[in-house]
């Protein structure tokens, strides 16, 4: 009777702890309704509402988007005309042509069915808000450079204390002039993030100091020599300077 060798099992490969895990594993709650592609708002809403208050040109719609919703929409050239022509063809707006000494002007003007697919889709339930930030995305990665991380915390402080400033301002235009409340309310809700993440960024910022400072004095500890405040001083003034420098360009 023959017989085979047994092989030897392999040595079991620990788990890796909680804290190694990757986080890719994590799925939104069923409730949130996560897209698997980012959405992007239909350009031809917010056309179909500047219509529904008025006749407009195309260059109309194009300075309505630097109104407030500039602040939750981008508006180019590129997908404006293409979209005015789109509902044309749709029926949903007419356009008709008018002559001012030498210029000529296209004028568009809302119809009963795109009025119904305004506010169709005004009822409709919006997709959740995604978020594209460049500086969070590398401040998730910093730790390999942590004065990067400082550089980028001190910037979005900054812009974000000087957009809460800006909507603030604006806030009282807007309500001085009789802004509907629907509209200063998004400009509430925008002032309100932007002072939240102001105050967040500078108690970041106040936290890696801490740990950085509490970093270097261990490294200057095992060496010895240098005193326990300069490293850190260097790294906190340098991301000031390369803050300010940047909110200038």
């Amino acid at each position: 009777m023959e017989t085979h060798p047994t092989r030897p099992r392999a040595a079991a490969r620990p788990k890796p702890s909680t804290s190694q895990q990757p986080f890719s594993r994590w799925v939104a709650p069923p409730e949130i309704g996560w897209p698997k592609k980012p959405p992007r708002i239909d350009i031809k809403f917010p056309i179909l509402g500047f219509l529904l208050e008025s006749e407009m040109t195309g260059y109309d719609i194009k300075r309505r988007f630097r109104d407030p919703i500039g602040f939750f929409y981008r508006a180019s050239d590129g997908s404006l005309y293409p979209a005015l022509k789109k509902l044309a063809r749709d029926a949903m707006v007419t356009m008709r042509t008018e002559r001012h000494g030498r210029r000529t002007r296209k004028v568009y003007a809302i119809t009963s069915k795109g009025r119904e697919h305004f506010l169709r889709t005004l009822r409709e339930p919006a997709q959740p808000i995604f978020v594209y930030d460049e500086a969070q995305v590398k401040i998730y990665f910093a730790h390999h450079d942590p004065e990067a991380a400082l550089h980028h915390v001190e910037r979005e402080r900054r812009f974000a204390g000087a957009w809460r400033s800006f909507l603030e301002r604006l806030l009282k235009e807007m309500k001085a002039h009789g802004a509907s409340a629907f509209r200063t309310s998004m400009v509430e809700v925008g002032h309100g993030i932007a002072a939240l993440k102001a105050d967040l960024f500078a108690k970041l910022m106040h936290r890696l100091e801490r740990d950085l400072r509490g970093g270097a004095r261990a490294r200057i500890g095992s060496r010895g020599g240098r005193k326990t405040g300069e490293p850190f001083r260097d790294v906190r003034k340098s991301a000031a300077a390369q803050a300010k420098n940047g909110a200038r360009t």
